[in-house]
């Protein structure tokens, strides 16, 4: 084993002796904070577990006696209708302590049997509103999004993952923050399942900081038809790792990067190709995956600049109604982190970026930003 350990420290040192330097704004060190967790931590700590409280619970029943009394809807709701003396407070702690430190966590208990599925949906979505400003998640300008198989495939180019009922790999969404409210879980699979962005970040310093440079340089990405009318098809190249004073975030979907590609017409060179291949591996190792099981009434919440998520394949049951469904919430919070404007896509001219989410097909553009940026479909 000792001559095993001495030829990888050869191997090592003659790779940094030819790689790249790295970026000068990525950290050289590992980070050691919050945010770098790792499976058995989290299951010695469950600290990321909260359990609504009575108090709360009362505090959510009187809200949504006002929401029939004045016949909300999830169109029609405003922050006003959500009035959380306690649990607004807990919310807001838990934004900046949970997810701002270490990246993800869990609040149990919504009792769905008190409500119908439209009031838990505005139920969640109010308190979205005391984390920060849901966006738009599809063209119709969607609240939330419909979290359930429709029969896509998701070997089509636009398919939307979440529409399927296949395993997901590793990823993060549009938004500064992705939440999932559970209302019926599936016969069979579907664990959701976390990763820390700065433990995968860590691995590849240590293992492989070769490829630094070219997660840093970035990939295309696939917008899959639902790009507002300013937007390319395909996006510029968006670094996979990108600091901002210290600040270290992630962004990634290998599925958009391989459809990017296939609708450019342009394989992947293979150094890019054994860099994706190799950070899909880390993401995979089970000494960093945390999964669970979403149980009905749970709402699972995470950054996504520090944690990546995803979804084992999943068997429905028989009936229709008892199918599994989520309720998808994308939040843009204030102040949250700093942020790499090539990242986040951000659009000098109209000031959208991703933290934006999809804008609606009828938001108001001005024609002299569309003329600015005709659109070439590649």
């Amino acid at each position: 084993m000792g001559g095993g350990r001495q030829a990888l420290g050869r191997r090592n040192q003659l790779s940094s002796a030819i790689m790249p330097p790295l970026p000068a704004s990525l950290p050289h060190l590992p980070i050691r904070d919050a945010s770098a967790w790792d499976r058995d931590a989290m299951q010695r700590d469950t600290s990321w577990l909260h359990h609504l409280t009575p108090r709360q619970i009362a505090e959510i029943d009187t809200v949504v006696e006002g929401l029939r009394r004045h016949q909300r809807t999830l169109e029609t709701v405003t922050p006003e209708d959500f009035a959380f003396p306690t649990l607004g407070v807990f919310l807001r702690r838990f934004l900046w302590h949970d997810l701002g430190d270490r990246g993800f966590g869990i609040i149990r208990g919504l009792p769905l049997d008190r409500y119908s599925t439209a009031e838990a949906c505005m139920v969640y979505w109010g308190m979205g509103t005391h984390l920060g400003i849901g966006v738009s998640q599809s063209p119709k300008g969607e609240r939330l999004g419909d979290v359930r198989s429709t029969g896509a495939d998701l070997s089509d180019l636009n398919a939307r993952g979440y529409q399927t009922s296949a395993e997901l790999s590793f990823h993060n969404d549009p938004g500064d923050v992705v939440g999932l409210l559970c209302l019926k879980k599936a016969r069979e699979g579907g664990l959701s399942s976390l990763v820390s962005a700065t433990s995968i970040y860590n691995a590849v310093l240590a293992e492989r900081p070769d490829l630094l440079p070219l997660l840093a340089r970035g990939f295309e990405y696939n917008r899959r038809g639902q790009e507002a009318r300013f937007l390319q098809p395909i996006s510029d190249r968006i670094p996979i790792y990108a600091s901002v004073d210290g600040d270290l975030s992630m962004r990634y979907v290998r599925q958009l990067i391989e459809t990017a590609r296939v609708k450019m017409d342009m394989p992947l060179p293979d150094e890019e190709r054994e860099a994706l291949d190799y950070l899909d591996t880390v993401t995979r190792r089970p000494e960093l995956v945390l999964s669970m099981m979403l149980e009905p009434g749970d709402m699972e919440f995470a950054n996504n600049y520090t944690t990546l998520h995803s979804r084992t394949r999943y068997e429905d049951h028989a009936d229709p109604g008892q199918w599994r469904h989520l309720q998808r919430l994308w939040l843009k919070v204030a102040g949250f982190r700093k942020l790499d404007p090539v990242q986040i896509e951000l659009d000098t001219l109209s000031g959208w970026s991703r933290r934006d989410g999809i804008l609606p097909a009828n938001a108001p553009v001005p024609d002299d930003l569309i003329k600015a940026n005709p659109v070439v479909t590649p």
